[in-house]
């Protein structure tokens, strides 16, 4: 059974948003979480089916994260934007990682920054990669590959857009809605303070961290200025979804 034409005809629709030319310092209120890579998609999905979609066309899910997702997201009307990944197979404390036995930094980040993590130089690194990974993951999927699904943004719920909605918020309604397993995980976020996780996450090799405004809305198709996409802080002590009307269009 397939999603609804008017949900199918929203999720391809989908343009996501890109991080803005900012780094960490700028951003309002934030809540940082890892970034996952592989290819960030959307998930329609209605009572009985799921549909994945990426910018211009559907994506093939491989029959376990499929039947996964449908499991999950059972009884839920939905769009929801995360990544397709490898990253979260295999290690299920990856989403809540033990702080590492290392001593804390006496500057949370640096003063000066390296060319590399200039903002603007970074987050379109950042957008390069993501496009020169797609072609070997969608080719890994449609070989029927293992998988999974990471959600990390909400952004249609039961006949209503959520763009306008504030972070936390979509957050908030994201976190009650699907069953995790597996092979369907929701993204962990914590707020800058909780410094040792976020090392962790670099220690785990989560090569980015995003770092999002709390009270940010969703910009499709465009470069949001409460979005930063960041390498993880270095310790010193470590050394080296009634209307088929898209939102999205």
């Amino acid at each position: 059974m397939a999603v609804t034409p008017d949900l199918r005809e929203i999720a391809a629709a989908w343009t996501p948003q890109l991080p803005g030319r900012v780094g960490p310092r700028d951003i309002v209120d934030p809540i940082v979480e890892p970034d996952w890579g592989g290819l960030r998609v959307v998930i329609a999905s209605t009572e009985t089916a799921v549909e994945a979609h990426r910018p211009g066309s559907p994506v093939p899910l491989p029959d376990a994260l499929d039947a996964a997702l449908r499991e999950a997201a059972s009884g839920v009307t939905a769009v929801i934007e995360g990544h397709l990944t490898t990253a979260a197979l295999g290690n299920p404390t990856v989403m809540v990682p033990p702080p590492p036995s290392i001593p804390r930094s006496s500057t949370f980040l640096p003063r000066r920054r390296p060319r590399k993590d200039d903002p603007y130089i970074h987050a379109r690194h950042h957008l390069a990669q993501m496009e020169k990974q797609a072609p070997a993951v969608l080719q890994a999927l449609a070989a029927g590959e293992a998988f999974a699904f990471v959600a990390t943004d909400l952004l249609w719920l039961d006949d209503q857009p959520l763009l306008d909605v504030p972070l936390l918020e979509r957050k908030r309604l994201l976190d009650g809605l699907l069953t995790v397993s597996e092979l369907v995980r929701i993204t962990p976020f914590v707020r800058p303070t909780a410094y040792m996780t976020l090392v962790g996450w670099g220690a785990m090799g989560f090569r980015e961290l995003s770092w999002r405004s709390a009270n940010s809305r969703y910009l499709a198709g465009r470069e949001n200025p409460g979005w930063a996409v960041a390498r993880p802080p270095e310790n010193a002590g470590a050394g080296r979804g009634p209307s088929a009307r898209s939102p999205f269009g």
